[in-house]
């Protein structure tokens, strides 16, 4: 697992899926010419976390995005990880989904978000189960965003030797005072542990929805590798937008800023 090489997108949301295509591929072509073997992004990277996903969560916009994506790993056999609305065959259900693509653009799991907000749940449908994939080699899956608080729930889904990656894509952040500001670090540790696997957090950098509520922009960001022992070895900047490229187990990364990334592509 640790010759693994790794690169997180923390990279800007957009308010059309069209648009994040743009970002996820300029962010696939860099981490392909760094050598990386997985490409992870955060919680509903194709169409955007935000208050117009009722009007980008739609089959026409959504699969021709995830075809792109699978084409794109093909290329140069480069795994990725990817947060996708899909859509249930019966009663038009639609799914936070996390999907797992194979180096040969096969897309290999899915992974449909159990535990839910309020919010969520007025539009998602939700998941079951916690499903494993075969990505490089890896067995992998997917914790999203505050689902990690449920470490019950967790440490059932995922019994030590279940999987030996874990994304934890989200968008991590309190947006009110008199929210409880539970510190997910520790338990994240914990779940590492129990686990006895690798856990890669991939969060937004920022929120559209919230553009002037500091508080919360300010903890956003931040991505995060934690080892099966529970030692945190790496963190990505906060707020700050760019892509983060890594050999798992090691405790240093290569930063590129995503203005730089931008001027490049």
């Amino acid at each position: 697992m640790k010759d693994v090489r790794i690169a997180i997108a923390q990279v800007p949301m957009q308010w059309t899926t069209e648009a994040n295509l743009e970002v996820i591929e300029r962010a696939m072509k860099l981490a392909s010419a760094r050598g990386e073997r997985i490409c992870v992004f955060s919680e509903l990277a194709v169409t955007g976390f935000h208050l117009e996903i009722r009007a980008e969560a739609v089959a026409g916009k959504v699969e021709p995005a995830v075809a792109r994506i699978q084409a794109l790993c093909r290329s140069p056999n480069m795994a990725c990880g990817v947060g996708v609305p899909t859509f249930g065959a019966a009663g038009g259900a639609i799914y936070n989904s996390y999907l797992h693509i194979d180096e040969h653009g096969e897309l290999v799991g899915q992974v449909d978000k159990v535990g839910q907000t309020v919010a969520e749940s007025a539009f998602f449908d939700g998941g079951r189960g916690r499903p494993v994939s075969v990505l490089q080699g890896c067995r992998t899956t997917a914790v999203m965003c505050r689902e990690i608080e449920d470490t019950r729930l967790i440490r059932h889904h995922l019994p030590p030797g279940a999987a030996e990656l874990i994304f934890w894509p989200g968008l991590m952040g309190r947006a009110r005072d008199d929210e409880d500001n539970v510190d997910p670090v520790p338990l994240v540790r914990d779940i590492a542990r129990k686990s006895n696997a690798w856990i890669v957090q991939n969060n937004w950098p920022s929120s559209l929805n919230l553009p002037d509520d500091a508080p919360f922009q300010s903890q956003l960001g931040g991505g995060k590798v934690i080892s099966p022992a529970g030692e945190l070895l790496l963190s990505l900047p906060l707020r700050e937008p760019g892509i983060a490229t890594f050999d798992l187990g090691a405790t240093a990364l290569v930063w590129d800023p995503w203005l730089e990334v931008a001027a490049a592509a």
